[in-house]
């Protein structure tokens, strides 16, 4: 029986059979753009996609408002009255979810130490890779690819509990975004810091959870996940600062004993930042 997974308000719900999310787009309590995931999915997609119709879901399109013709005016009224202020109560309930929440540093290096310990093999691969590919000419450009398949590993070990993969590190889907987002974003920050350096501080924390989200929404460019990241990131400016700065002596750590340590602090830093940003994110 195929286990369906929703993102309802931004956060991870189910798994639902096909009876379930059937019964919920007509209940409304789901739209048909709300976005699901079964197992063997590359990526989330809405649940009115070929996808989920070919398992049997019923696309049940949003009811009108009905009001009964035989009901009294005064219960109309009523019902219509009913209708408006839920949609108040919903518009209301949206504003708050779009408000940024904030993260705990030990818990994102507690919970970067948990993925690590899970996936040692594979995260270790991957940091070998890229330092491998990075010194090779013109094959160097998917290194920013890379990295972002990394934080979609990440994130779907932490949604589903599914361990990294060799070739979910050479992903190419949205590679254009994939590639550049990174480049573009780093080549921003750096001017950020020859321009007296304030500039570069501040586009560094407005940015740097931009390479998490393009791994955690894969479909998204590279410039609307700089834009939710500035948003994600909106007061949390010092915690940031905080857990770069202290990622960094961690990493920095890893290269005593001949470098080997690396191996393990600069994976366990870069899964920190997205265990960061997932807190953020799911408040």
């Amino acid at each position: 029986m195929n286990q369906i997974y929703l993102n309802i308000n931004n956060q991870q719900a189910g798994p639902y059979d096909v009876a379930a999310v059937t019964e919920m787009l007509s209940s409304e309590q789901i739209s048909p753009e709300t976005l699901g995931w079964i197992q063997g999915m590359a990526n989330w997609e809405p649940i009115n996609s070929n996808t989920f119709a070919n398992l049997g879901i019923q696309q049940t399109p949003p009811s009108a408002e009905r009001v009964s013709p035989e009901a009294p005016e005064s219960v109309q009224k009523q019902q219509i009255l009913s209708k408006q202020v839920k949609r108040t109560e919903d518009t209301t309930t949206s504003s708050i979810l779009d408000t940024p929440g904030t993260f705990k540093i030990g818990q994102a290096i507690g919970e970067a130490f948990a993925f690590y310990k899970a996936n040692a093999l594979m995260s270790t691969a991957w940091f070998v890779l890229a330092i491998i590919i990075g010194g090779i000419p013109i094959v160097n450009f998917i290194v920013p690819l890379m990295g972002v398949n990394f934080y979609t590993c990440v994130r779907n070990f932490r949604a589903f509990g599914q361990k990294m993969s060799f070739g979910e590190l050479f992903d190419f889907s949205h590679a254009f975004d994939k590639i550049i987002g990174p480049i573009v974003v780093g080549i921003l920050i750096a001017i950020g810091y020859v321009l007296f350096v304030i500039p570069g501080i501040i586009l560094t924390f407005m940015w740097a959870f931009t390479p998490c989200i393009q791994g955690d929404k894969t479909d998204m460019s590279f410039f609307n996940a700089m834009k939710e990241s500035k948003r994600v990131a909106k007061g949390n400016y010092i915690k940031i600062f905080l857990l770069i700065l202290t990622l960094a002596i961690f990493a920095a750590l890893g290269f005593i004993l001949l470098g080997i340590g690396a191996l393990v602090t600069v994976p366990v830093a870069h899964v920190a930042l997205y265990c960061a940003y997932d807190q953020c994110k799911s408040q």
